[in-house]
């Protein structure tokens, strides 16, 4: 089992119960870090195999995994 982080989007009529979807993605098996209210996302982590049983979430819209990047060290040949 591997744990992934995840951005997840809140749909526009569920954004004044942002919290409420929280608790839901929690009870799914997703570990809240961060709710920005604001802009309708929620910011955690679950093992991998539970991801798809985040989108059964009332009020979940998304769910995508964090993308990362790494830039090349600044004297690299490569910029």
């Amino acid at each position: 089992m591997s744990k992934v982080r995840l951005l997840v989007s809140v749909k526009d009529e569920h954004l004044d119960r942002i919290l409420e979807v929280a608790q839901g993605l929690e009870s799914a098996g997703m570990k809240i870090e961060q709710v920005m209210d604001k802009l309708g996302v929620i910011i955690g982590s679950c093992e991998s195999e539970k991801v798809e049983d985040l989108y059964q979430v009332e009020g979940a819209s998304n769910v995508e995994r964090e993308r990362e990047y790494q830039l090349a060290p600044p004297d690299s040949d490569i910029q």
